[in-house]
């Protein structure tokens, strides 16, 4: 996250306002955070006394309002940032060099600066919603860059921002979006999984079912979407199950009393027990996810992917 000072420069404003905006973004930044979206940490183009967002009340006398005010929890999340000062302390050489080489096109340089450094590490910008350009979680940031030939191109990148705790939705779904993207072998999913599906959890044999299962990757990609969303609206509208965004089903009534079939829809939790993942979807020509899911906690789990297990004896 890099503060987006022009943003935080409010000098029409007032304390009061101030601290309603601090609240608001600290909920904003820590949805950023749970969602791994992000690092615990803030760079900086100047330290917290020297941002100044009204004359003489610098972004450090904001925080103190807070805690002053009560917001002591808000207070010491802002405290408990890793402060990154100057702007560019600990990164890559390359990223520097190009850094250096470009200036943005409607700030004055010091403003700009942030804004830019978002542009080229695809870093998410964190400030006030001061003005309506700042009061959005998307904005276009135009920059000249000097290339290696000597000559100047005029360029432009979209930026996530975040000003608003509503900002963080849509950039947490970008980033989901864009790990997906990237995420096209079982093996970087995996390790992905709680990003890419933040409202399902998976117990451990899931590893190697999506192994074994890699020549229909996009195929269980696509219905884990359909039960991460079921997850996520189930928590939103309540009921006794998830609202289904695919077919699922139980199994018969007689299968489950079978003992031989029963066993075979058992699987390791994520919490370590051996459960009945009775529930499953379809996908493919044959293939099954099983799952539970726990009314009370609202949570859906995925125990097994793979082909249809046994049904019948033989």
């Amino acid at each position: 996250m890099v503060l987006n000072h022009a943003s935080v420069s409010v000098p029409r404003s007032n304390p009061a306002e101030i601290s309603t905006w601090l609240r608001d973004l600290a909920a904003g930044m820590k949805q950023l955070l749970e969602s791994e979206v992000v690092e615990k940490s803030l760079r900086n183009a100047r330290n917290l006394y020297d941002t100044q967002c009204l004359p003489g009340y610098s972004l450090f006398s904001a925080y103190l309002e807070l805690r002053s005010q009560g917001y002591r929890e808000e207070f010491r999340f802002f405290m408990g940032l890793t402060d990154r000062q100057p702007l560019l302390i600990e990164i890559g050489r390359d990223m520097e060099d190009r850094f250096l080489a470009c200036e943005e096109q409607t700030l004055p340089v010091p403003d700009g600066e942030p804004l830019v450094l978002c542009a080229i590490a695809n870093w998410i910008a964190i400030g006030f919603p001061s003005a309506p350009i700042w009061d959005r979680d998307r904005i276009t940031v135009r920059f000249n860059e000097l290339l290696p030939d000597e000559t100047i191109k005029e360029a432009s990148e979209e930026i996530d921002q975040l000003t608003r705790s509503a900002h963080a939705g849509p950039i947490c779904n970008r980033h989901r979006e864009r790990l997906l993207a990237g995420s096209d072998d079982p093996v970087t999913l995996w390790e992905n999984r709680q990003t890419v599906f933040p409202n399902l959890v998976f117990g451990p044999g899931v590893e190697d079912n999506l192994k074994e299962q890699a020549h229909l990757f996009s195929t269980i990609v696509g219905k884990l979407k359909d039960l991460d969303q079921s997850a996520r609206e189930w928590r939103d509208v309540g009921g006794p199950a998830p609202p289904w965004k695919t077919k699922v089903t139980p199994e018969s009534t007689l299968k489950m009393k079978n003992r031989f079939f029963r066993e075979a829809r058992m699987f390791q939790s994520h919490r370590g027990t051996r459960e009945i993942f009775e529930w499953h979807a379809r996908f493919g020509d044959g293939g099954r996810i099983h799952l539970r899911f726990d009314p009370v906690a609202k949570e859906v789990e995925i125990g097994y992917i793979g082909p249809h297990l046994p049904c019948q004896l033989h």
